[in-house]
């Protein structure tokens, strides 16, 4: 069967969807389309490397009469180059059409940059189908067609704007079997659309996307279908903000609960503002009860001046460490702190209050639970500090972001930082939390660490601290075998049932001395003397612990220490070495 309708996801190398993480967008339009009757295929160029021929034979191979890309501000030149390059090979018989993110910010710069027919602007599911029925059906000429940009001769032509969509639950949920291999993705939802906020950085709040969500009803039955296809399974909840409605965010939280064991079934994922939380600090447990493992909070900067040229007035550093403190202290794994480097009025000082600032939330606030990353100031098509760069300090060195990719690059300056100052702190800063992370990892209780590996084991989820057990292979080791239905820790095991086991060492490089042996590669230090020596060295996994007292009574006969004095002694070394990921205890 011929392909009536082939979208083609081309993202660049850096980005999101680049690390098999399913496209909504495309996929909410292409569900829309096949529902309306149109044969539908998906190309996911996402893995890297692709090259350009192997994306043309497979157009050609589908032989679509229409072939579809979603825009954002990093993949417009590809895409660009790509539509010129398919209207060569297919000539104007093959209609192509742009949508996606960047549709609203800078459509004149999309069209000029690309060989497109028609650009949708803004949410694309009833839109494509009343294109496609244009083009394909030839059911009436483009011009009554709403919220759209397409070419007339040699100029552009916009309809009248297309209202947002009201009634999310109509939508039928994306449906992943347009995808070739729908396990290789880690499955993401929507629960709404629009913003609320109108963060000057930002161009979501700014486009006059009213905030709407679906029900509570719908988006859990959406989850149900995902747990379904997956079985336990880790769900990004993509909004700018899950809990913009703090009431429709309880009652999703309410009914997940009800229907998933947490973290057993499920595990999620959504951003917050810190603000709305501090409001309503029900979420916190609300949000943990419900399977809830990882957040994503907006930060931005330690800086009071800085957070308000944001217009995130109620984002003030003192109300971002009440509340990660309480969602740390429900026992949430994974708090993930944004911030950005370069912003308005941005002074070597302001920098600096801001990395001492993440470094007090890894160290004193969130230690075991808090990351973060920093991005550089990327002023996008469509926000306020691209349109008046003067009024917030800053200037913009590459309006067209051609030397940007995921705001990976810098772009802009201040009063009294130049590009490189800017760039370099970046660097810095993300290498200094990253030794603050590291240095909490000793000190943290042994059930925090296993939170970390019993998540990455059932659910995918690398933290910052699973990511960096690999500087600590003891510890790496003993979380594989130990805990999460692995092995039992020493702790949960009686002294009785210790002595049964057969204590076993964690593959560790030693140092040894005339009367000392160290124990490396861990988190904490190790070094043994006398006793404490001679029970590691006989934990190769071929006495029990009551065979290694019995073994140690016959080398101590004639010192007068009992056998009883030696087993408690032995129990308790034991039981030392398990505390320092040192030993695990088999059964066999």
């Amino acid at each position: 069967m011929s392909t009536d309708i082939l979208l083609v996801n081309l993202p660049p190398h850096e980005s999101y969807y680049a690390d098999k993480v399913p496209h909504l967008g495309m996929l909410y339009v292409m569900t829309s389309l096949s529902e309306h009757g149109y044969t539908v295929g998906y190309l996911d160029c996402a893995e890297r490397g692709v090259r350009r021929d192997q994306i043309i034979g497979k157009i050609r191979e589908a032989a679509p009469r229409m072939v579809g890309f979603s825009i954002d501000t990093d993949n417009l030149f590809s895409a660009g180059n790509m539509s010129r390059t398919l209207k060569r090979e297919f000539g104007d018989d093959l209609k192509i059409i742009f949508g996606g993110p960047a549709s609203q910010g800078q459509p004149d710069e999309i069209m000029r940059r690309s060989a497109a027919d028609v650009l949708v602007i803004g949410e694309g599911e009833y839109t494509a189908r009343e294109v496609a029925d244009s083009l394909l059906r030839g059911a009436g000429p483009l011009g009554e067609v709403e919220g759209i940009c397409y070419r007339d001769g040699d100029g552009l032509v916009y309809t009248k704007a297309r209202q947002p969509i009201d009634d999310l639950d109509a939508l039928p949920f994306p449906d992943y079997r347009f995808l070739a291999n729908p396990l290789d993705y880690k499955p993401a939802i929507i629960s709404g659309r629009g913003c609320p906020f109108k963060c000057t950085f930002c161009f979501e709040g700014r486009m006059g996307n009213r905030y709407r969500h679906r029900s509570p009803e719908n988006i859990v039955a959406e989850i149900e279908k995902l747990v379904e296809l997956y079985g336990p399974v880790y769900i990004s909840i993509n909004d700018d903000t899950f809990t913009s409605n703090p009431k429709h965010a309880l009652q999703v939280c309410d009914l997940l609960k009800k229907r998933f064991r947490p973290r057993k079934d499920l595990l999620w994922f959504a951003e917050v503002r810190v603000d709305v939380v501090r409001r309503y600090p029900e979420l916190v447990d609300a949000m943990v009860e419900s399977g809830a493992g990882r957040i994503q909070i907006g930060v931005e900067s330690g800086d009071e001046e800085i957070l308000r040229a944001y217009k995130r007035l109620n984002v003030k550093p003192h109300v971002v460490e009440d509340v990660v403190g309480r969602f740390h202290r429900a026992g949430l794994p994974s708090i993930y702190c944004g911030f950005i480097a370069g912003g308005p009025g941005e002074t070597p000082q302001t920098l600096e209050t801001t990395l001492t600032f993440a470094k007090r939330l890894a160290t004193e606030i969130a230690p075991g639970s808090f990351e973060c990353f920093a991005s550089f100031l990327t002023p996008l098509a469509g926000t306020e500090i691209r349109e008046h760069p003067d009024r917030f300090d800053v200037r913009i060195l590459d309006p067209d972001l051609l030397t940007s990719s995921n705001f990976n690059f810098p772009v802009t300056e201040t009063a009294t930082l130049s590009r490189a100052d800017i760039n370099n702190f970046r660097w810095r800063f993300i290498e200094e939390v990253d030794q603050a992370i590291c240095s909490t990892i000793p000190k943290l209780p042994r059930g925090a660490l296993v939170t970390h590996a019993d998540i990455n084991r059932r659910f995918g989820v690398t933290t910052a601290y699973f990511d960096r057990f690999d500087r600590f292979p003891r510890l790496r080791e003993y979380l594989k075998m130990v805990g999460a239905g692995g092995l039992e820790a020493g702790d949960e095991l009686s002294d009785d049932d210790l002595l049964a086991r057969y204590p076993t060492r964690i593959t560790a490089q030693t140092h040894m001395r005339e009367e000392t042996l160290s124990v490396l590669g861990g988190p904490t230090s190790l070094t043994l003397n006398g006793l404490g020596a001679r029970v590691y060295a006989l934990c190769s996994g071929k006495l029990s612990g009551a065979e290694i007292v019995e073994h140690l009574t016959r080398e101590l006969e004639g010192t007068g220490v009992s056998q009883a004095a030696i087993t408690k002694d032995v129990v308790e070394f034991l039981r030392d070495l398990d505390n320092n990921y040192a030993v695990m205890f088999k059964d066999f």
